[in-house]
């Protein structure tokens, strides 16, 4: 028998039928998942119109100013990755959206670790609202998480605007699905039964369709419209959605 048999007749003994069952287990002490992105946020601006992504990147470092600086890289296609070099920086930014530009609203996401930042789910904005038609005694932070709830996810109640005699409006953060349209108006009542209709405006608001309410399109680009799911073309969503601006707010972003 020369070499070559003899090798054959060795491998014909192996047994690799388990070969894909075999795991590399990595010692303690190294870690596993190391979070790069962790300064970093992901985000896209709603908006049917090319970006001028040179204008956009100027106009947002003048509006943050990170005390040690950023930078703004495009991912692909619309899609953006803004890199902090400090958290503070990373967190004030946050704090303070909604943020926009050429009036399209930016919608951001932190990265978990491990995640394809191109896989991020974009689908909630942070938006300051302001409830109307709200009897006196219905004007409290539990109410405000209630309403919150109503018209998106609540965030935050905003306690100094309680501090005059007369509130005029109860302020609260919400997230909102920009996957749904804006919200109005609802019907609320209380444990006495007693009803009352209240209204909603948005503080900071940029572009959105009036003719179905949503934040990735202007009513010119209204698929609905074009699919004539709308009948004689009806805006139920208008300017008068967008509240008056607040002394002391910043271009782009809330004073809180």
């Amino acid at each position: 028998m020369d070499k070559k048999d003899n090798l054959e007749e060795l491998m014909g003994d192996l047994d690799i039928s388990n070969d894909k069952d075999e795991e590399l287990v990595f010692d303690d002490e190294i870690d596993e998942v190391n979070n790069k992105f962790e300064l970093c946020l992901v985000g896209k601006f709603l908006t049917e119109k090319n970006l001028n992504v040179r204008a956009m990147k100027s106009e947002m470092v003048d509006l943050w100013r990170p005390a040690r600086g950023g930078n703004i890289k495009m991912l692909i296609m619309g899609l953006f990755l803004f890199q902090f070099y400090y958290k503070d920086d990373m967190q004030w930014m946050m704090n303070n959206d909604p943020w926009s530009f050429d009036n399209a609203i930016l919608v951001t996401n932190t990265i978990p670790a491990g995640v394809d930042p191109t896989k991020v789910h974009l689908n909630e904005v942070e938006l300051w609202i302001q409830i109307f038609d709200l009897p006196s005694e219905f004007i409290s932070e539990s109410i405000g998480k209630q309403l919150g709830n109503l018209f998106g996810s609540f965030v935050m109640y905003d306690q100094n605007n309680n501090t005059s005699i007369w509130r005029e409006y109860m302020r609260i953060k919400i997230k909102v699905d920009v996957r749904m349209p804006l919200k109005r108006r609802k019907k609320i009542c209380s444990k006495y039964r007693k009803e009352c209709i209240v209204s909603c405006k948005y503080e900071n608001l940029a572009d959105f369709c009036f003719l179905c309410g949503m934040l990735t399109h202007t009513e010119r680009f209204c698929k609905k419209k074009f699919d004539g799911e709308i009948d004689g073309l009806v805006r139920g969503w208008g300017n008068w959605l967008r509240a008056p601006s607040r002394r002391g707010r910043r271009k782009g972003g809330v004073s809180g």
